[in-house]
């Protein structure tokens, strides 16, 4: 009986492991990328800015020393008037480069270069004339940018070397650096303070980002989107190697709860995912083999009905038949009622050993057989059973044969247990062994142990049998003959009674042609 599976909802792209496995690769890249570019453009911003500061300083010191050399430069330059700072920067060329702003201040602070710049205004300020020079080096200034500049250039009028930045700094973006330089009379290091000299690199209006960190940003872009889009790919790829062997074990196991067990994973996976399925396919054989197993003890119950159903019939049968004879008076002889009586006694002897039989068998599939040991002589046990079974042996003409020596070792175990293993072993002989036949009991004896042997001299255990004979309810001969029949039971008996006791039992085939069963018993 299949069982029905619920509906499995339909999964969405960006639940399934492949999918998972995708975005997670693709956040982790561009985190990664991301976090490589910002460290990147910081450590470039960084040391651009460095490199065009030290140049920078360098530029101001020299230049500083030049002007304050300058032989047209008065002692003072707090009075200096612009054209005579311009011969100086002119005359001299001391101030002309195309990679720097210069603006000169004297001690007012007045600026006095350059012309264009100072005729702006006829009473210039440092702060107003500065705010516009800012505007023109760098678009990005604003009035806190200004003030920076006027605290360095008042600082700077106390002797004090001062370097700074303007503009937008960032990862993204270098901000503008400026020296302000004190000027000494004569260009010497201990020398007055005449005036200032502002220097800041050139750039040009529209743009205060260089062109290496915008290209190293471009690059930094198109590698991310690169790198993501190889990340993906590559846990996509990845993915499938995981996905295609769980995706088999789901349509397996899919398959294996509709009731087809012999259904088996086929991946090439190695690693846990190989072990997985290896696992998988072991537990679904076990599995099949259970199923198998309890499928044929449903059957063999089913036998087993059928055949308590007979043996209990047969008799009762008899006995309700041979009642009703002799009440209604139709054995007339003595020797009538005295065949009758035999007969009912047979029977009802038949019918208490099926009883007894599936008693004992209740309890060995409860657990319930625990010997109950005591000093016990195996040949005295053998002799016992063999006089209670003597009447058996009589009607199928079969001779008993013990063998098993006096002076072995005594057992320690349950004397009522082991007479039951060899009334079933030597029942089971007596309905296999033609007439004239014989049942032999031997036993030898080993270090700890004995092994016992019933050897019968009948047609013995077809092949295919012998590694059934004990399993409950199992009977060899298929056919329900009254000359070999039996519930299945007495042999799984046996096998749970010698178990019970630490022991082994087997059956197997003599040379001559009859059935051996031997087990072992521990001393």
């Amino acid at each position: 009986m299949s069982t029905r599976l619920p509906a499995v909802r339909k999964q969405h792209w960006w639940e399934s492991i492949r999918g998972r496995l995708a975005l997670g690769s693709v956040l982790v890249s561009l985190l990664a990328t991301a976090l490589l570019a910002f460290t990147v453009l910081f450590v470039v911003s960084y040391y651009y800015g460095q490199d065009q500061r030290d140049r920078l300083q360098t530029s101001s010191i020299s230049l500083a020393q030049r002007i304050g050399g300058g032989t047209f430069v008065p002692t003072n330059l707090y009075n200096a008037s612009i054209r005579t700072l311009g011969n100086i920067a002119t005359g001299r060329g001391v101030i002309a480069s195309s990679d720097f702003v210069a603006l000169v201040y004297n001690r007012k602070p007045a600026l006095v270069y350059p012309y264009s710049i100072s005729n702006l205004n006829a009473n210039p300020r440092a702060s107003r004339v500065s705010a516009f020079i800012l505007h023109i080096a760098d678009p990005t200034a604003n009035n806190r940018d200004t003030a920076k500049v006027a605290a360095a250039i008042y600082k700077g009028l106390n002797g004090n070397t001062e370097t700074d930045q303007i503009g937008v700094t960032g990862p993204g973006s270098v901000g503008r650096p400026f020296v302000v330089q004190p000027i000494r009379l004569r260009g010497a290091s201990d020398g007055e303070v005449v005036g200032v000299l502002l220097l800041i690199p050139r750039t040009a209006a529209e743009n205060t980002t260089p062109d290496f960190i915008l290209t190293v940003q471009q690059v930094i872009l198109f590698l991310s989107i690169g790198v993501a889009a190889v990340a993906a790919l590559a846990a996509m790829l990845f993915a499938r190697t995981i996905t295609r062997p769980l995706s088999s074990l789901t349509t397996t196991a899919r398959v294996l709860a509709k009731g087809d067990y012999s259904a088996r994973v086929n991946t090439k996976a190695k690693g846990e995912l190989g072990e997985l399925a290896h696992t998988f396919n072991d537990m679904a054989s076990q599995l099949e083999q259970d199923v198998n197993e309890l499928h044929q003890q449903e059957i063999w119950r089913r036998e087993l009905l059928m055949n308590i159903t007979h043996d209990l019939a047969s008799p009762l049968t008899a006995i309700a038949g041979l009642g009703e004879s002799l009440i209604d008076g139709v054995n007339q002889s003595r020797e009538d009622y005295e065949a009758t009586g035999r007969i009912i006694a047979r029977e009802t002897m038949r019918l208490h050993r099926l009883v007894k039989d599936l008693h004992m068998m209740a309890k060995v599939e409860a657990r319930a057989v625990e010997p109950q040991r005591q000093p016990v002589r195996l040949a005295v046990l053998v002799d016992e059973v063999l006089a209670v079974l003597i009447p058996e042996f009589e009607r199928a003409n079969v001779e008993p044969r013990n063998q098993i020596p006096y002076n072995l070792p005594v057992l320690q175990a349950d004397s009522d247990m082991l007479s039951r293993v060899f009334s079933n072993l030597c029942s089971n002989a007596i309905r296999h062994t033609p007439s004239g036949g014989s049942v032999t009991l031997e036993a030898i004896a080993h270090p700890g142990w004995l092994q016992v042997f019933v050897t019968d001299t009948g047609e013995g255990i077809p092949p295919d049998a012998l590694t059934r004979v004990f399993d409950r309810f199992y009977r060899a001969d298929s056919a329900r003959r009254s000359s070999t029949g039996g519930s299945g039971l007495g042999l799984a008996i046996v096998q749970a009674i010698i178990e019970g006791h630490g022991g082994k039992i087997w059956a197997e085939n003599t040379p001559t042609g009859g059935a051996r069963f031997v087990f072992t018993l521990p001393l």
